[in-house]
């Protein structure tokens, strides 16, 4: 049944700074991919992939259900497949085309291995020997997969039914429960680095999204939203900068994701309020542009780098960079054409009378951005 007393509008609204960022973040994993780690925290970046995946899912299952009454688990799951299968087989077979023509000076890759990227467990190393991987970075797509098949589903037995607050609250005890697990691992096990990418430790950042989307949602008027000042901001990126600069690797890899998805509820709602030089700042042409075509991005970029380093080995930093970043965003605007947009017409079509979203190609051109 819909949330009694809890109007929530017929329609995921267009936030282009939203696409700023996705943009914003992209940029933060493709810099540390290109050599810069040690200066850009790339799995900052995921975090943020991760946080912006949980508030849209839970905004969009929340806007379905106030619709229609329920949420189509079928459609759901259609949806999804449509957005994410194609791009992600169709880069995979490009890497892998150029892994086979000895374009790509990498690492032995195992046949299993691409089994294992291709059925979302390549963030679990040693299944399917997943340790020889192409040069596609799955394992954050496979934590969201994962969250993907469950979170609905949980949505619609349990938390739908909930008060949204109530919802949130839930949400927050399965973080801390995340969290747990993270600092259990850090006592309990030899090797605990793989808290970084198992779904198990790493899917708190998408429930703390999660939060925002259940409740304090600019989204929906009758969340009644709180509103962040720019000092709160401030505030909160300080936090996230104070984990960025502690080294030591059992805070690493246990409290500092959860101080950093915590810390972005403040940015987040400042932006979803939709006004200020930030906001302005992120809903730009160029960034919309690049939030579009992100996912592409981030599944291209590191067969390119790898592509690049082939023809020119002794590059790096700002060269690299240079020299991978357009070719990736050629990679990008084909997809976006022949895949992504009619991907996406498809999905109007088969779900005419579930579009709780609106479409990419709806969307770019709500946004001024199509492709060149």
């Amino acid at each position: 049944m819909p949330e009694s007393g809890y109007p929530i509008p017929k329609t995921m609204p267009y936030l282009p700074q939203l696409d700023g960022v996705r943009a914003l973040a992209i940029l933060i994993v493709f810099a540390a991919h290109c050599g810069y780690s040690h200066v850009v925290p790339g799995g900052f970046g995921v975090t943020v992939f991760f946080f912006l995946s949980g508030y849209l899912i839970t905004t969009l299952l929340r806007i379905e259900r106030a619709r229609t009454g329920t949420v189509s688990l079928g459609a759901f799951y259609l949806r999804r497949s449509l957005r994410i299968l194609p791009p992600m087989y169709l880069t995979l077979l490009a890497s892998g085309a150029l892994y086979a023509a000895g374009w790509l000076d990498w690492m032995q890759v195992a046949p299993a291995a691409i089994l294992g990227q291709a059925t979302f467990l390549t963030n679990y190393p040693g299944l399917f020997g997943t340790e020889a991987v192409l040069p596609v970075p799955l394992w954050s797509l496979a934590i969201e997969e994962h969250f993907y098949l469950v979170f609905p589903l949980a949505f619609v037995l349990w938390l739908g039914r909930l008060r949204p607050r109530r919802a949130a609250l839930a949400c927050l005890g399965l973080c801390a429960a995340v969290l747990a697990i993270r600092c259990l691992n850090v006592w309990r096990l030899p090797d605990y680095s793989l808290n970084y990418s198992w779904t198990h430790t790493r899917i708190d950042a998408i429930l703390f999204g999660c939060c925002l989307g259940l409740w304090n949602n600019p989204v929906v008027p009758a969340d009644r939203a709180w509103r962040p000042a720019p000092w709160h901001v401030a505030a909160s990126l300080a936090v996230i900068l104070g984990t960025l600069a502690v080294r030591d690797p059992a805070f690493r890899e246990s409290l500092r994701y959860t101080l950093q998805s915590a810390a972005l509820f403040v940015p987040f709602a400042y932006l979803l309020h939709g006004d200020g030089p930030l906001v302005k700042l992120l809903a730009s042409r160029p960034m919309r542009q690049l939030g579009l075509w992100s996912y592409s991005f981030y599944l291209a970029h590191m067969t390119v780098v790898a592509l690049v380093l082939h023809l020119r080995p002794g590059l790096h930093g700002a060269g690299l960079m240079l020299a991978a970043f357009p070719v990736t965003l050629a990679w990008c605007w084909g997809m976006y054409g022949l895949v992504e947009r009619p991907c996406a017409r498809l999905r109007r079509r088969l779900l005419a009378d579930r579009p709780p979203e609106r479409s990419l190609a709806e969307d770019g051109r709500r946004a001024g951005v199509t492709p060149a």
